[in-house]
């Protein structure tokens, strides 16, 4: 597969191809339905929801197929090519229907350093209906700042699961102007069953409103970050004068 490096480069994203690689999208999402429908399933913490729907985390820990998923050998070996490391699979977020959620970077979650050693790969299990809450992408954004909350005027870490959402909804709101104010535009590409979609580390992206609700939004996203790096840390409690270190060995995909 050629891969188009001066693309990824200028826009942040690009789309490939997994249909012929061997995974079983369907049994990925019967194995979401069974794991939804459980008492014993892990989901996003609720200030990350923005509808009823579920995210389940670390389904890759219940699902050999979610697994297979994440540590897919042509996705490994497009990052390497794109990142020049070799990656390190190590969150996978499933979706059963749109999240409504606003324009984000990743990078606000997942920090590393060198800075901007992550990649997001997001894989549609289904052909994905434009009425659904497609996921949306700022082409040209991950060349924008690196945001740490002292950027947002907070002046200590939060210590609660209230104050870090009262700092994401602020940021939400710097991530609105911020677009509003580059000239960049949104995009929504029409991903079908198969595809996935690689974006770099600081790509805002999002999703938009569901027009149908009858409709599903079956996906799943997985967050690589990549061998060789001093350290990894979590942007929303630190500041430039300490990093809150995160220990990757702990949600390592094996």
């Amino acid at each position: 597969m050629l891969i188009d490096s001066s693309k990824f480069a200028s826009d942040g994203y690009l789309i490939i191809d997994l249909i012929d690689t061997g995974i079983d999208f369907d049994r990925i999402i019967f194995d979401m339905d069974k794991i939804n429908s459980s008492e014993n399933k892990k989901l996003n913490p609720k200030i990350y929801h923005y509808n009823e729907h579920p995210r389940l985390i670390e389904g890759w820990r219940r699902s050999d197929e979610i697994k297979k998923l994440a540590l897919e050998q042509e996705v490994f070996t497009t990052l390497e090519s794109l990142y020049k490391a070799k990656p390190i699979a190590f969150s996978t977020i499933n979706f059963t229907r749109g999240t409504e959620q606003p324009l984000h970077s990743d990078y606000f979650h997942f920090g590393s350093k060198p800075e901007l050693m992550l990649a997001g790969v997001w894989v549609a299990l289904e052909d994905i209906d434009k009425d659904a809450g497609p996921l949306s992408i700022v082409p040209g954004s991950h060349l924008g700042p690196i945001i740490l909350p002292e950027d947002l005027g907070f002046s200590k870490p939060p210590t609660s699961n209230l104050e870090v959402k009262k700092n994401y909804t602020i940021y939400e709101q710097w991530v609105r102007d911020y677009v509003d104010n580059s000239g960049l535009e949104t995009f929504t590409p029409e991903l079908k069953k198969g595809q996935a979609l690689i974006w770099a580390a600081n790509l805002l992206h999002g999703a938009f409103g569901i027009k149908n609700k009858k409709l599903t939004r079956y996906s799943q996203v997985t967050h690589y970050h990549f061998e060789d790096c001093d350290f990894f840390y979590n942007p929303n409690f630190s500041s430039r004068a300490k990093y809150v270190h995160r220990d990757i060995e702990a949600s390592r995909i094996y």
